[in-house]
């Protein structure tokens, strides 16, 4: 037998959990937490521990296809890698000539690995790279940029040295990240409360020392009452505040109305537990966490509810705690130089984003905009058109609401190509499909992953792909070959980290 240990991360949801894969006779035979990550403890989630799966679907995308009948019908013609390649780089020859570069668009799951993806983008001179992020946390991101001028990604979750712990719009017991889980489990062994605050009774308000069943839509109320609370009765911590938080007295006056008792008629939260909760929160400050959330996006009011998370943050001195939310490290900051950025091998594209993003809407991130503002344009052709978009690991079709109207917005484009691993809703109604192999099947570029102690990290093959897939810097290159960009042209995975890692 001809077993061996493969260390590689994760692909089965955005978490990417370090991991260990088991091989035995070219045949993955067992997977689980990498061990030497001390808050994976060697456990996987159910998802993770599945990730065989998506090898063994018979019914996964096993070779390139292009459309042969109208969109959404199922037709299509089984063709090789380089007709697929030539295809659609033709295509975007085409739409490029007649309607400038900057009528190309991509979009992808965003995190670690992005970077190919923005510069191959970027090489062709379109701005129009964007991600899923639009129907997640974008109103986490710039709620965290309205208060702090930083991004949600530049402060670090201390659960495990944390003296109270609240999720409101975070599920994190029912949720995928081991370590998120394990990190919590420990602080609360050592007598870390848990508080949450949701419309059901979910796993985690089942392990919880204090559970909120809050009326829907009303959370916004709740936390205006909290922040009365700490000015009112000085429990905030009034030294950070001094130092950092500017404009105290105009946030004071903003909630004096919207006392406990107010806010009792409109949550259903008692006004005496309330006030229990903000002492037992001011006890406990700065060594205190306020999740700000996943998938901030459920009512008008949502941003305001966010940024309101993270100003009682502010207020109990969280930022920058060691248990509250420290800020996250780059290499830079440990005497360390970064991976060398792919997306810099070409120039910043000179035309403005189609989505308004850091121009039209300058308050918003111009990183990678908002996709639904994207298809806005796709359908007014305002400010211009956009003909081409290539979806990678991304299934708009399902993840944004109306589906059927956006079908009709994607009907207008002259090409819509799919990079996936498994068939979806876009796919299916995709002009090219080009299959991605599973994870367990690619190697990805190096990223690196900013925290207390930064690091960078990699994935390996696993098992040479059964089907006639490609990793994604393979379908990079080939497309790069083609569109002329010669930088991007890459033959061999090593090519790309050597060059990632050069002066690091």
């Amino acid at each position: 037998m001809n077993r061996k240990q493969v260390f590689i991360i994760c692909g089965m949801c955005s978490v990417r959990c370090p991991i260990i894969a088991e091989v035995e006779n070219g045949e993955i035979c067992f997977l689980q937490g990498n061990p030497h990550v001390p808050a994976m403890k060697g456990g996987l989630c159910p998802r993770g521990a599945a990730g065989t799966a998506l090898i063994n679907d018979f019914e996964r995308p096993h070779f390139p296809l292009i459309r042969d009948g109208e969109r959404g019908q199922g037709k299509w013609r089984k063709v090789g890698w380089d007709e697929a390649f030539d295809y659609t780089a033709q295509q975007l020859k085409i739409i490029s000539d007649r309607y400038g570069v900057r009528s190309l668009s991509f979009s992808d799951r965003g995190g670690p690995f992005q970077d190919l993806h923005k510069a191959f983008i970027k090489g062709l001179g379109s701005p129009n790279y964007t991600n899923h992020d639009a129907s997640c946390a974008r109103n986490v991101e710039h709620a965290c940029l309205s208060v702090t001028g930083l991004g949600r990604k530049e402060v670090v979750y201390d659960l495990k040295n944390a003296r109270q712990v609240v999720l409101q719009f975070r599920n994190i017991f029912e949720a995928v990240n081991v370590q998120e889980v394990n990190n919590l489990l420990d602080a609360m062994e050592k007598g870390c409360k848990l508080t949450v605050i949701d419309i059901r009774a979910n796993i985690s308000a089942t392990k919880a020392h204090r559970f909120f069943m809050i009326r829907p839509g009303t959370d916004y109320a709740f936390n205006l009452a909290v922040i009365h609370e700490l000015l009112a009765n000085n429990l905030y911590d009034e030294t950070y505040a001094g130092f950092w938080i500017k404009d105290l007295d105009s946030l004071e006056s903003l909630v004096k109305p919207y006392t406990p008792e107010w806010a009792e008629t409109e949550t259903g939260i008692s006004a005496t537990a309330l006030r229990q909760f903000v002492r037992d929160l001011s006890e406990a400050k700065p060594a205190v966490i306020w999740h700000p959330g996943w998938m901030m996006a459920r009512y008008r009011h949502s941003f305001y509810v966010c940024r309101s998370i993270y100003i009682i943050n502010a207020l109990l001195g969280s930022f920058g705690a060691k248990g509250g939310l420290p800020f996250a490290n780059k290499p830079a900051q440990v005497g360390r130089t970064g991976l060398r950025a792919l997306a810099d091998l070409y120039p910043p594209p000179a035309e403005k984003r189609a989505d308004g993003a850091g121009w039209k809407y300058p308050h918003l991130s111009a990183g990678p905009g908002l996709a639904h503002l994207l298809y806005q344009a796709m359908d007014t052709d305002d400010p211009y058109p956009v003909k081409a978009y290539i979806a990678y690991r991304h299934d708009p079709l399902m993840g944004f609401p109306d589906p059927e109207r956006l079908k009709q917005i994607f009907a207008k484009l002259d090409l819509l190509v799919s990079v996936t691993f498994s068939w979806s809703d876009t796919a299916w109604f995709s002009d090219v499909l080009l299959p991605l192999s599973p994870y367990l099947e690619r190697e990805s570029i190096i990223a690196c992953k900013n925290g207390l102690k930064p690091y960078f990290f990699v994935r390996k093959r696993v098992v040479d792909p059964r089907s006639d897939t490609k990793a994604d810097w393979e379908i990079i290159g080939g497309l790069s070959k083609r569109m002329g960009l010669k930088a991007l042209s890459f033959d061999d995975i090593r090519d790309i980290w050597n060059y990632q890692l050069a002066g690091t």
